[in-house]
Formats: structure tokens, sequence, C-alpha cells
């Protein structure tokens, strides 16, 4: 992949959990290593299924059309809305890469799903469809899930759009922007 791609990093805004309603997902597209560019936001519902739909809506506008790499914040949105990134990919054929800086506890979330969804199995399924991965970004541990792309060249281009700390930029500023949504000011780490 070339150096200079645009990314899209997504995360969510907050929300008061088990109260439904909606939430923001906001996108940001970012030309490596850190040149903002354009900022989307689309709500989904909370512990929905529409955040995959919402990448995709995201993907059909003028920012959105020059991505050559999709950055998540983990997999779930708004509670338990869960992105299909094999989905996301095959429709885009766009690589996606979901990254956290801790590794899910599987097991609990699977107790969580079964507690609360009818469709518990669906969601779990999605969620454990791609193998978790433990890659280091410079000094930090970071776990990763990717669709569309091998694990060398996800690697590479996390550290590509990365300028400090762990977290690919794309994803630092969907955070940023996200959290001043809800609270007015930008707000805890990424």
């Amino acid at each position: 992949m070339k150096r200079n791609i645009r990314a899209l990093g997504v995360d969510d805004s907050y929300f008061i959990p088990h109260q439904g309603g909606r939430v923001k997902m906001v996108g940001v597209v970012v030309r490596a290593p850190n040149y903002l560019e354009g900022v989307l936001i689309r709500e989904i519902q909370v512990d929905g299924l529409d955040a995959t739909d919402a990448l995709l809506d995201m993907l059909n506008t003028r920012f959105g059309q020059q991505v050559k790499v999709i950055f998540t914040q983990g997999l779930t949105f708004g509670g338990f809305n869960v992105v299909d990134i094999l989905k996301l990919h095959g429709e885009s054929g766009i690589p996606v890469i979901s990254v956290v800086r801790r590794k899910p506890d599987m097991g609990r979330i699977k107790e969580a799903l079964y507690g609360h969804f009818k469709d518990w199995k669906l969601r779990y399924e999605i969620l454990t469809q791609e193998e978790i991965r433990e890659i280091s970004n410079g000094d930090f541990k970071i776990y990763v899930q990717f669709a569309g792309i091998e694990e060398e060249e996800a690697r590479k281009t996390i550290e590509n759009f990365t300028v400090r700390g762990a977290m690919p930029e794309p994803l630092r500023m969907a955070h940023i922007i996200a959290s001043a949504l809800h609270f007015g000011e930008s707000k805890g780490k990424t």
C-alpha cells in the first residue's frame, strides 16, 4: 500500500447504556500520516445492527470515495451494535482494520450478549469471525482484527498512520471528535 493513502477512522460518541436511543458514529478521513481531510457523522441505534450499513454509507460520500483503508475502534459501537468487517470489506472492496488497546475478554462478551440479546449467536459470530491478533506498534501492544489485508500489511499501515502513542491518527482523531460531541470537549484516551 502507498504511504500517503487516505484512511477512514471511526469511533462512536458516548451514550447511556441500556437506555436505547441513538448514538453518533464519527468518521474522519485522514491522509497519512495525520492530515485531516474530512469529518463524517452518522447516527446508529444503540445495541442495534446498523453500524456496518452506517460505515458503508460514509464511503458513499466525496470523502469516502478516496479511502484506501478503514480503521475501526473495535467492532462494537453504541453498545453491542456490531460491525461486520467481512461484509464491510466485501461490499466496499476496502481493507478493514479493527484496533483496540486491550485484548477483549470474549468469554465475558459472550455472557453479556447471551444475557441481553435474542440474536446473541449472530452478534458473537460476527465478533469472532476473524482472529484477534496481538501486534506491536512502536513500544505498544495493540490488538487487531482485519479483513481484506494480510497481517504484515496491516501492521505497516497502522505504523504509517501512527504519529505517537499506540493508536493510528484516524482513530485518535475520531475519538477526540466523538467525545467532544457529547461532553462539549474531548475527554479520555483512545
